[in-house]
């Protein structure tokens, strides 16, 4: 039986919560009602694009230099900024605590996405002039970042923390004596970026868009696929010892298991984001929204 990750999310947090919480399905109809007139009758309103604020990297000063093939060039780019996009949901989460016993962490999300976008350029402008044309049709080659670009999934394998913080922390805002941009649990996030190097490595031959592919342009479909690949985004919880993995089982039993209660909140932003910078898949109604930080 196949594994649906969104409808376990909606499941097990409905159970867990019954009788301690109640909606009320005809005000919040209304409400959303509301909303979706305001914007309607408002034609000067737009939709704010993913990297509005100027944040992301999208791969648009990527070199096309060494590509003879314009679509090639484009998947390529898209390849880019997939691995972006994996990287920083990967590590983002909780940047709360501080080395520091009398300064603040100051970092935010945009701090990190910034700098992990000016890490994604490094290359952009490479002088390295041979071609590439993959290999074969460009609507069927695996289309695979080279070894220059520092988020490719052969250098994600083999980062180390100390080489994440010495990519990463040159970008962050310069420190105070009451504030301080650091990224904690290094270790931790590095781990993490292995795991989704090798995991594209062993599963989808090296590319994000042969792992998106295989969704077959279904955002579901693709929540799944990123936790089948990546155990980092398996967030989940065991109700009956409050732990953050089965006690006694493995990915394959918490999946069915009538005591876990499904988060997976970073594999959803994720298939978010690559919805709204690639269009790679459909938009989803199933996905679960939730308040930031607070799970």
């Amino acid at each position: 039986m196949t594994f649906l990750p969104t409808s376990s999310v909606r499941t097990s947090c409905r159970e867990f919560m019954s009788g301690s919480v109640s909606i009320c399905i005809p005000a919040l109809e209304k409400f959303s009602n509301e909303i979706a007139e305001s914007i309607h009758s408002n034609q000067s309103l737009q939709v704010a694009e993913w990297d509005a604020d100027g944040w992301h990297y999208t791969g648009k000063t990527y070199d096309q230099r060494k590509y003879q093939d314009d679509e090639l060039y484009e998947l390529m780019r898209m390849e880019r900024v997939g691995l972006y996009i994996l990287s920083m949901d990967a590590i983002n989460f909780c940047f709360w605590p501080s080395s520091s016993s009398s300064a603040k962490n100051g970092l935010e999300y945009e701090h990190l996405a910034i700098a992990l976008r000016k890490v994604a350029e490094i290359d952009d402008k490479s002088d390295d002039s041979e071609e590439y044309t993959g290999s074969g049709d460009s609507s069927t080659c695996a289309i695979k970042a080279p070894e220059t670009y520092a988020l490719s999934p052969s250098n994600l394998t083999t980062l180390t923390a100390t080489k994440l913080q010495s990519l990463l922390q040159p970008h962050f805002p310069s420190s105070s004596e009451s504030l301080v941009y650091e990224l904690p649990e290094l270790d931790v996030r590095c781990r993490l970026l292995n795991e989704l190097g090798k995991g594209l490595i062993d599963h989808h031959d090296g590319s994000v868009l042969n792992m998106i592919s295989k969704a077959n342009q279904s955002a579901d479909s693709l929540v799944r696929i990123i936790l089948e690949t990546f155990p980092g985004f398996r967030d989940y919880v065991d109700r009956d010892s409050w732990s953050n993995k089965c006690s006694s089982c493995d990915w394959n039993t918490a999946k069915s298991s009538k005591s876990i209660i499904h988060f997976y909140k970073r594999a959803q932003i994720a298939v978010a984001d690559i919805w709204a910078a690639l269009g790679r898949c459909s938009a989803s109604s199933q996905r679960c929204h939730f308040t930031d930080m607070k799970l």
